[in-house]
Formats: structure tokens, C-alpha cells, sequence
């Protein structure tokens, strides 16, 4: 399985990181995205996901969900 998963639901599009750190009680707010739009970082286990330049520079929605190893 992928680390990083963007998929659409509606209109919105979701960042979705499988964590391999992630601890029980973390919520999304271990993953930042850049104020301009850049890469997306998870405080836990350091990873960047830059995603990919699109027209309108579309805002994420981002999800953490622990990686089940």
C-alpha cells in the first residue's frame, strides 16, 4: 500500500497518509501543507508528499490513518 493517497470525493480532494509512526490518539494535525501550497509533511514520521501542480491550486483535505504493518 501506498504512503500517500490523494483521491476526490465530490469535489474535494483528500490527502491520505498511511503512517508507519502514527500513534493511537494522533489526529490529522501531525500532517502540515505548506501555506503556499508546496509539499505536505507528517510530523511523525517526517515524510513530504509534494503533490502534483494543478490550475486553481486546489486545497487538501488531510487524513492520517496508522499503517497496519
Amino acid at each position: 500500500m501506498e504512503k500517500w493517497v490523494i483521491e476526490t470525493r465530490g469535489w474535494q480532494q483528500i490527502l491520505t497518509h498511511h503512517c508507519d509512526q502514527a500513534q493511537p490518539n494522533d489526529t490529522n494535525a501531525v500532517l502540515h501543507q505548506d501555506i503556499g501550497g508546496g509539499y505536505v509533511r507528517c510530523d511523525r514520521c517526517h515524510e513530504k508528499f509534494l503533490p502534483t501542480e494543478e490550475p486553481g491550486n486546489p486545497r487538501l483535505m488531510l487524513r492520517l490513518v496508522p499503517r497496519k504493518g
